[in-house]
């Protein structure tokens, strides 16, 4: 055959991807044919280079895609090894996620190449090799297979080869084996390799073709190369599989008790196994047992205290040099280990020479376990606690006064706004052309088409910004959308292409078709009560001549009204509003009073009823009524204590305003509400299970209110019947009754139990600022974010205990409770708690803690975690501290079992502090 025919017989095997005639033919191919033949190569591979690319994301075209056809022709045909490696390794051929192709056809296209030849190729690209899923890996290493030149030192291929499928006698075994202890990658490759039940494939062949000296120094060595648990959790197992005798270990002795100290945990203890039965030196034995008990895993810091004592138990003098080894486990966070450590010590304590270093590491020791040693050593001294006293409870200041320059800023706080509207009502009285040309420049023209456009204020911001802009251009409010007359709308002309908007208006007829058809549907789903956009779309469909609007329930013209509906947000939410809301309508009328009578004369909210008198004197000289949820308000912000005198003053103005105020202060405040937090039945849900959220776990309710005669008032102190979803202004909430504390918390506990956003620590400083009895309300919000806040909550906590307002057992009972039902970490509340006991408050936190583990401690077969004996621990340190006396049951029940886990010990630990004779 002349060379062109050659050609174009491997050009049509290639285009017709036939790999196994190619496999056939191109070892037989002469000198001339494979030059003629490599000639014709890039021609090819521009030609196929669209086919090559579609079979690159082609799965099912595995073994006959055109790059294997290529890459056979080229390996066969190239001239020299270097050049076909680099012609295998092109862009171009490389198959994607068809998978790289089987190497026997390309081992059988280059076998008419000469060995030496071969052998070049195989090391050229066993070189190239980065990972194991190379897709140079295969032919690599059925080259050197096929081949008798080694394979080069190089790394990556170690961990290609080892993760490449077997072969039985493979000719590889010799030269690459013996590397996996070193090269990288090696251990993540026989990561999976299995002991039990029989040893996997490369854990027997490891042992049964290496030298076990080999084996052993090849692992021990790996182990002083470091690496993390996965890396050489396959040598762990030779060794454990290869199990040296004390002969064979006593050589390597001093490199197991250096990985004592940072080996990962299965490597160290390995070295522990290997180390214990020696014979070694004192020192030797002192050093690798601080190792030991220095690392943080508590099993091989047991460990550790048990070879001390086992070393000690010959040699008791020795414990002088065990002291940095039992000071270590003294700071441990197990308790295990701290209790373990403790007992060693007063068990050796007759032979300690000089206790000084051991006193010092008692401060890491919780105080019970501390005092034991200062008794033992100390001469009874107890190292520990001096209680910090209570903070005073804080005097609120006064509250500020301010122009209408300062304007509420964007997140306005209670404060800022409550002054700006009294500023506010008060220029427009005494100078409304000055106020006029001040919020003319706080208040700009940008706000009016976002403001108006809401059919909802929600925000007091909102309201605040359009009581400004009313007061500077009367009347340019149209009225929310609902209430305006209906939108001409120009008729539509889609254009072509529009997919969109034809779909959209495609959905907008077949709901007005509905609409039309079903006359049941509009009585469902109200017309009326889609959003207005909508609203206006169906009514200008074309096809539509049929009032859409059910008669029975179409509601008449709506009058201005931006309040948000009552069922959709919070009592206190909406009370805030309406008064906002008749201010911006007296404004409207220009009937605004002189003066606010609800702005606060303390900063914590508190009104003085003299002030309030003053007020309402002013009102009575100007002739306008002040208006009623502005007297609401300030009702609710008087003192609880009746003040006749007071009272009688009142009753000189004449006014209704001035009667309500003279009765409110001639009666004192009606009772507050007797909120109840009722917890529903756990339906079965896991201890300390990570739920999506509190809802269902809890009620809170409250019995009706004896009626004030003020419907304001009323609607404030009634329980709500639904819970509101809106949770803006709650910085407003314990102010707006600064004596009434356990009202704020029963809303906010509402929005705690029902919704994604619970209080924050803020809300927490208003209820402590406040004034007033605390209850089951107060207790839950303050054990919630003692958990979620972590330390901030601590002086909230400290100050309504300086004022004897601190709802201790109701705290820790809901606090257990949350732990239990509501996906709360009790191990964040404990430190907060002790960081509270050491400021002074250590009889409150010893109360939390009585009644938290009444509730949290395991029962009913639950299993124990650390957060028990954390919180046990804990409690004992309390009730050392606070003095406290008394049988916990649930407490004693524990402390009675038998068994020694860590939890039992630290029930016994208290049970024996709260009933020893004093």
């Amino acid at each position: 055959m002349t060379a062109d025919d050659v050609r174009a017989e491997i050009r049509r095997l290639v285009l017709a991807c036939d790999t196994e005639r190619l496999a056939v033919r191109l070892p037989d191919l002469t000198g001339a044919e494979r030059a003629a033949v490599a000639a014709e190569l890039p021609g090819l591979l521009a030609e196929l280079r669209p086919r090559l690319l579609a079979a690159r994301w082609n799965a099912f075209d595995q073994l006959t895609g055109p790059a294997e056809a290529l890459m056979m022709v080229g390996a066969a045909t190239v001239p020299g090894p270097a050049g076909a490696a680099t012609w295998l390794m092109k862009r171009d051929l490389d198959p994607g996620t068809s998978g790289a192709p089987g190497p026997h056809r390309l081992v059988r296209a280059v076998s008419g190449r000469p060995v030496a030849w071969r052998a070049e190729l195989a090391v050229r690209l066993a070189r190239r090799v980065r990972r194991p899923d190379d897709r140079v890996v295969p032919l690599a290493l059925a080259l050197l297979r096929d081949g008798p030149v080694p394979p080069p030192d190089h790394e990556p291929l170690v961990a290609a080869w080892l993760s490449a499928a077997t072969v039985t006698d493979d000719p590889l075994t010799p030269h690459l084996l013996p590397r996996i202890f070193e090269a990288a990658g090696a251990g993540r490759a026989l990561a999976e390799e299995q002991l039990t039940p029989e040893p996997s494939h490369w854990l027997a062949l490891t042992g049964r073709a290496l030298p076990r000296e080999q084996v052993i120094a090849g692992c021990v060595r790996r182990f002083l190369l470091g690496g993390d648990p996965r890396d050489l959790r396959f040598f762990v197992r030779l060794h454990t599989l290869v199990a040296p005798t004390p002969a064979e270990s006593a050589g390597r002795l001093r490199d197991y008790l250096r990985l004592l100290a940072t080996a990962p945990g299965p490597v160290a203890e390995l070295a522990w196994r290997q180390a214990r039965g020696a014979r070694l030196d004192p020192a030797d034995v002192a050093e690798a047992v601080e190792s030991m008990t220095f690392r943080p895993e508590a099993g091989l810091a047991v460990k550790g205290l048990t070879w001390l004592d086992r070393d000690l138990g010959a040699r008791p003098e020795r414990v002088n040099d065990h002291v940095r080894a039992l000071t270590n486990a003294y700071g441990h966070a197990s308790h295990e280990v701290r209790d373990r450590a403790v007992a060693l010590t007063l068990k050796y304590a007759g032979h300690v020479t000089d206790p000084t270093a051991l006193l010092e590491g008692a401060e890491l020791l919780p105080p019970a376990s501390a005092r034991r040693l200062h008794e033992r050593f100390g001469g009874g001294r107890t190292g520990g606690f001096t209680p910090g006293r209570l903070p005073e409870a804080a005097v609120p200041g006064p509250f500020p006064v301010c122009g209408p320059e300062a304007g509420p800023p964007a997140e306005a706080g209670w404060m800022a706004v409550e002054a700006w509207l009294a500023a506010v009502v008060r220029e427009a009285h005494a100078d409304p052309g000055s106020l006029r040309e001040t919020l003319a420049r706080r208040f700009g023209e940008e706000l009016r088409p976002v403001l108006y456009d809401m059919p909802v204020w929600e925000s007091p911001r909102d309201w605040c910004t359009a009581l400004a802009r009313e007061l500077v251009n009367p009347g340019e409010d149209p009225g929310p959308p609902g209430s305006r007359p209906p939108r001409e709308w120009p008729p539509y002309r889609s254009t072509p292409g529009d997919v969109g908007q034809a779909l959209y208006d495609g959905v907008v007829s077949l709901a007005a078709t509905a609409f039309r058809l079903l006359p049941g549907l509009r009585t469902m789903l109200p017309l009326h009560d889609l959003p207005d956009d909508v609203q206006e779309r169906l009514l200008r469909t074309d096809d539509v001549e049929t009032d859409l609007y059910d008669p029975g329930a179409r509601p008449a013209p709506a009058e201005w009204n931006r309040l948000p509906r009552p069922e959709e947000c919070a009592g206190p939410h909406a009370f805030l509003l309406s008064r906002l809301d008749e201010l911006l309508r007296a404004a409207k009328a220009g009937a605004l009073p002189p003066v606010l009578l609800a702005t606060p004369t303390r900063a914590d909210g508190h009104l003085d009823p003299g002030t309030l008198l003053t007020r309402l004197a002013g009102c009575a000289r100007s002739g306008r009524e002040p208006l009623p949820f502005d007297l609401a308000q300030a009702l609710l912000r008087l003192p609880p204590d009746p003040a006749p005198d007071l009272a009688e003053r009142a009753r000189g103005s004449g006014s209704e305003a001035a009667a309500a105020v003279a009765r409110r202060l001639g009666r004192g405040a009606p009772p507050p509400p007797r909120v109840e937090v009722t917890w529903t039945p756990d339906l079965g849900s896991a201890p300390h299970e990570q739920v999506p959220d509190r809802r269902g776990i809890a009620a809170v309710s409250w019995p009706p209110a004896e009626p004030t005669g003020l419907a304001a008032v009323d609607a404030l102190l009634a329980a709500p019947s639904r819970r509101g979803f809106w949770r803006g202004s709650r910085d407003f909430w314990p102010r707006m009754t600064p004596h009434h504390r356990e009202l704020a918390a029963a809303h906010l506990a509402l929005c705690l139990l029902d919704y994604s956003v619970p209080p924050g620590i803020d809300d927490l400083r208003g209820l402590a600022v406040a004034d007033g009895e605390s209850g089951p309300a107060t207790a839950l919000v303050l054990a919630f974010l003692l958990a979620a806040e972590g330390d901030d909550a601590v002086p909230p906590l400290l100050q309504l205990a300086a004022k004897g307002a601190l709802p201790a057992a109701g705290t820790g009972r809901a606090l257990g409770m949350l732990s239990r039902r509501g996906g709360v970490r009790p191990d964040l509340a404990l430190p907060s708690l002790e960081l509270a006991a050491r400021q002074g408050a250590h009889a409150e936190v010893w109360t939390i803690l009585r009644h938290f583990l009444a509730v949290f401690l395991p029962h009913g077969g639950e299993r124990a975690r650390r957060a028990h004996t954390d919180a046990v621990v804990l409690a004992t340190d309390v009730a050392m501290w606070a003095g406290a006396r008394g049988e916990i049951p649930e407490v004693a029940a524990h402390a009675g079992r038998r068994g020694s886990t860590s939890l039992t010990r630290a029930c016994r630990g208290l049970h024996q502090a709260l009933t020893r004779e004093p």
